[in-house]
């Protein structure tokens, strides 16, 4: 086989711990196809932009690949029409890290044994994602992707994916690693391009890349706050679960290069280690990610908002999970797990046939960590800094795409960067807080 076209089939990138889901699956049947080793270029080279890449079971007879009648194959989507026995406890809903907690208790502060990768030998993606927002109001992120299929025969997949987006440019970089390796203590990982160091008090990350002259990374992530879970910090689905752990807040210094220009992203970050102890396309139709930096400009106090929810497939009681946390001026104020997200006004999108929100509403609601005081906030966006839509069917080799796009439904992220007003009321002070938001959203037909 090609081993670009190998490569393709092999690896499954998930941008920013999003996952998705169908309730439509393949019929029963096998199809070949003899390829004859034509890959076409457009398959083999095209730029580097935010992808889902398939892992079909491959048999190789003859330059004919056999693609299996089970699209459990085909990481990120569901295998066949859905039945109670196709899922692991289906009907059962979902056992949320929120309403496990006992008292409503949802802060649990994270230790350092939180943040150990867990490289689960079973189906699962593990992802560690930095997120900064710097003093001029540029944007980026880099995310250490590793993803096990769980299918036998099927090779594990190391990716990076890394976004700047400021000063006129919007550049978006997804990178296959080789040679991953963890420190003795698991606390650190490192791949021939990209290493994540986390120094030895537990407080402080540093995140480098290199791959010039395309991208430089040389970043550090100072907690600033206390980092959080909820609760035991796990969603369980059956037998598979999701966890998220933040640090909601962190001092950022360094430096990102971008096609050899080199930028100063101190500021504000944020960190999120999230693991999907089961195959993506078994927890959500729907996710909502949102990370807000701010300021008020008459009390000259720093907010911070992060915002995780998704809503998972029929099979598990379209249920919501979601999880927040509010930061003021370094402090852990609030966690919530009573969050919405509302779409105000929409616009038929015909490029994908989706209705993206033009003005949304993010909500978080509940008591504070210490006192117990009521809260809320409302963070208003008008989305109009659009990243990118993300096709997550626009990877997959031709052949293959159109056979998949005959069965499945056509997820999109969207991807915004705007500015943006949150007011976040504790107890009975009020605040206005001006400033930016990356934020996505996500549709499955």
């Amino acid at each position: 086989m090609p081993q670009q076209l190998q490569n393709t089939l092999s690896n499954i990138s998930l941008p920013n711990s999003a996952c998705f889901g169908s309730d439509r699956g393949l019929p029963p049947a096998t199809i070949s196809l003899s390829l004859e080793h034509q890959v076409l270029p457009q398959d083999t080279e095209r730029r580097s932009q935010s992808r889902a890449k398939f892992a079909p079971r491959i048999v190789k007879i003859k330059s004919v690949f056999t693609v299996s009648s089970s699209v459990s194959s085909l990481a990120g989507y569901n295998s066949t029409p859905h039945k109670n026995g196709d899922i692991p406890n289906a009907g059962e809903g979902v056992k949320s890290a929120a309403s496990l907690c006992k008292d409503g208790n949802y802060f649990s502060e994270l230790t350092t044994k939180d943040l150990e990768w867990t490289i689960s030998p079973n189906a699962s993606t593990e992802t560690q994602t930095f997120y900064c927002i710097n003093d001029q109001g540029y944007f980026g992120h880099i995310q250490l992707i590793h993803s096990n299929l769980g299918i036998w025969g099927t090779p594990i997949s190391v990716q990076m994916t890394a976004r700047f987006r400021g000063n006129g440019i919007n550049k978006f970089f997804s990178i296959n690693l080789t040679n991953f390796n963890l420190s003795a203590d698991k606390l650190s990982a490192s791949t021939n391009l990209m290493s994540i160091t986390l120094s030895p008090d537990g407080q402080k990350f540093t995140v480098q890349v290199t791959n010039p002259p395309d991208l430089i990374v040389s970043l550090t992530f100072e907690r600033t706050a206390k980092g959080y879970k909820i609760g035991e910090g796990k969603s369980f689905f059956g037998d598979g679960y999701v966890s998220h752990k933040f640090w909601p807040a962190s001092k950022v210094t360094g430096m990102m290069i971008v096609d050899g220009k080199a930028h100063d992203m101190a500021g504000q970050g944020t960190f999120v280690h999230a693991i999907q102890g089961m195959r993506p396309h078994l927890v959500a139709s729907k996710w909502s990610f949102v990370d807000f930096s701010g300021k008020n400009v008459e009390t000259d106090r720093n907010s911070k908002l992060s915002l995780v929810q998704f809503t998972t497939p029929e099979f598990y009681g379209s249920t919501t999970v979601t999880q927040g946390s509010i930061v003021v001026d370094g402090e852990l104020v609030a966690v919530a797990v009573d969050n919405k997200t509302e779409f105000v006004h929409t616009e038929l999108d015909e490029e994908t046939g989706y209705n993206p929100p033009t003005d949304v509403n993010y909500i978080w609601e509940g008591k504070t960590i210490e006192g117990a005081k009521p809260f809320k906030a409302i963070l208003n966006v008008k989305p109009k800094g659009l990243c990118q839509k993300v096709d997550l069917l626009a990877e997959i080799p031709w052949p293959l795409r159109k056979i998949v796009a005959t069965f499945v439904a056509k997820p999109i992220i969207y991807q915004w960067y705007d500015e943006a007003t949150a007011v976040i009321t504790i107890g009975g002070d009020e605040q206005k807080v001006s400033g930016n938001v990356y934020h996505e959203a996500t549709f499955v037909m």
